[in-house]
């Protein structure tokens, strides 16, 4: 399983389950047949942004920013549309052409988002490359870009 998978299933673990330790965590990922070590398992909550609070019942658990996904979103509307981002699709790989200096933080963001579509999200000064698991994953992907960015710049009007 690739980093952007295993984030994204420790992501999905923690929002549905109650995780009160990282060794609760380690114990349920293996049970989905995924192996890590401790030090990758702490990295991986530091991405994500998990931090223990207290929930509702009273219980001290990892808890994700208030919800990861809308939050990585709005921060992918924002740098897509100041990036000035262009969308070319070739098979099953999405290039996104940015002004340089841009490509970096829409990369960052694309990585903390659960895209099931996507393999491997690569990046240079101005530009990204989504390489996706099939075509029709990229077409997928493309039309959410789209859709997005689109979004965006009807409510800046």
């Amino acid at each position: 399983m690739n980093t952007a998978d295993r984030r994204g299933l420790i992501a999905r673990l923690i929002s549905d389950q109650v995780i009160t330790r990282q060794i609760q965590l380690r114990q349920v990922l293996q049970r989905h047949a995924v192996v890590t070590t401790q030090a990758t398992l702490s990295r991986d909550l530091a991405v994500l942004g998990a931090v223990k609070r207290v929930d509702s019942q009273g219980q001290l658990r990892y808890m994700l920013p208030n919800p990861l996904p809308s939050e990585a979103e709005r921060r992918l509307k924002r740098a897509l549309i100041a990036a000035q981002a262009t969308f070319d699709q070739q098979a099953a790989m999405i290039a996104i052409h940015t002004h340089p200096g841009a490509a970096p933080a829409v990369a960052t963001t694309l990585r903390m988002l659960p895209l099931t579509d996507v393999f491997i999200v690569l990046s240079d000064d101005a530009g990204v490359l989504l390489v996706c698991r099939e075509e029709g994953g990229a077409k997928r992907v493309l039309q959410w870009l789209k859709n997005l960015q689109a979004a965006t710049l009807s409510s800046l009007r």
